[in-house]
Formats: C-alpha cells, structure tokens, sequence
C-alpha cells in the first residue's frame, strides 16, 4: 500500500521529477496525461481554443496534482474539472471568462446526455421542455466567436439557455432581460397559461398590454425551436 501511493504521489507530480525514474512510470504519467485529456478535450473545445495548449498543459498538470477526485470514473472528470476551476478560480484572474466557459460547455454535455423525454403536446397549457438549462454568467459567453472577444465582464449578466431540440440537436439561445424573465417563469411554473404568465409579468413592473403580446410572440418563436412544448 505504501508502495501503491508513493507511486501515484510521483504520477501526480511534475514531469521533472520523473526524468530520473524508470521507463514504465514514464510510460504510465503520459498515458495518465494522454487519457484525462482524451477525456476533456471533447467537452471543453472552446476552452482550450480560449487559453491555448500551453495554457491548457499547466491546467491539467494543476488539476491532476491538487484535485482529489470523488469518482473512480474517467466519464464524471469533466465535472470534477468544473468543480476544480471554481474553487481555484482566484489563481486564474488572468481568464476572468475561465469558469462560465467551462460551465457553458459542460452544460452543453448535460444537454446531450440526459434522458429526460419530451411530453406528449398539450394546447391548454405552456411548457418548457425538461431539455432546457438557463445559465447566466458576468462575462459574455458566445460559442460561434471563434476569436473570443466577447469573453469580457459585463454591466448586465449574459443569459441564455442550452436546449436539446427532438432531432437531438443541442442548440443555446441568448436571451435579453425581458425574455430572461419570461423564460424563468416558465421553467418554474411546469405548466402555464398565457394570462398567468401575463400576471406574473405586470407583478415585474411591464404594461399589460406589451406584456401580452411579447408573451405570445416569444412562446410561438420557442415552441418552433423546441424549448417549449
């Protein structure tokens, strides 16, 4: 046993160390390394694109010496690497944007992967689709801007929504205040009519009349993006 955790100690250790070690922990540290990026890499492209491969190396160095990981399973580590930016998310001021990158494109997994099956379509009411996650971050967070300029604090939060479609396509949507707002009531209340949507509203502090239109407008426009059933 003593064997077996001075052994992993010198696996989580930096590279360095190892240049003087045997061949087979050498082979085992770049497997370690090969796999947990196999592994990340795929969830947190934009991430990477963000920072820049050296940048990213020092990130999963970081995360394989300092993270005691609560699960056996290289399939929950894009988790275990979320929780690790948060809490570490001081060291990395450099990247202000770091966390709600990462959170976005996590997000866009949980989307992918959850079971949840779309309600049968019912007139009388307006429901949210169980697929639809609302997110909201202080920096703006735009997956198609390849350059990244928009990853910059905000006076107002960005908000938005990942959604899964029924072709099983995952989509995000931005949204501003007014519909933020409306898109929170309905993920709160799991079914709705228009006028009780309309009341919740004018309690907000919009006219009635605006408000009314807005919401049919908006619930025609997300039913035919699938966020609402």
């Amino acid at each position: 046993m003593i064997k077996q955790q001075a052994f992993c100690t010198r696996l989580r250790g930096p590279y360095a160390f190892l240049n003087n070690q045997s061949g087979r922990e050498k082979v085992y540290y770049h497997l370690l390394r090969a796999n947990l990026h196999e592994v990340l890499v795929n969830i947190y492209p934009r991430v990477i694109d963000a920072i820049g491969t050296k940048s990213w190396t020092f990130l999963l160095d970081a995360f394989l010496q300092r993270h005691a990981a609560s699960t056996p399973y290289f399939y929950e580590l894009p988790d275990e690497f979320l929780g690790f930016l948060w809490h570490n998310r001081a060291e990395y001021s450099q990247w202000p944007w770091l966390w709600a990158l990462a959170h976005f494109e996590w997000m866009e997994l949980v989307a992918t992967v959850a079971n949840d099956l779309f309600p049968e379509p019912n007139a009388a009411f307006i429901r949210c689709s169980p697929l639809v996650y609302y997110c909201q971050y202080d920096c703006a967070v735009y997956p198609e801007d390849k350059t990244y300029t928009a990853l910059e604090k905000r006076a107002l939060p960005w908000q938005g929504a990942v959604y899964r479609n029924r072709r099983h396509g995952v989509h995000w949507l931005a949204v501003e205040p007014w519909p933020a707002l409306l898109l929170n009531i309905l993920l709160q209340h799991k079914e709705s009519s228009v006028e009780s949507i309309v009341r919740h509203c004018v309690n907000s502090g919009y006219q009635e009349d605006d408000v009314r239109k807005s919401v049919v407008a908006s619930c025609d426009e997300w039913r035919e993006l699938d966020i609402l059933v």
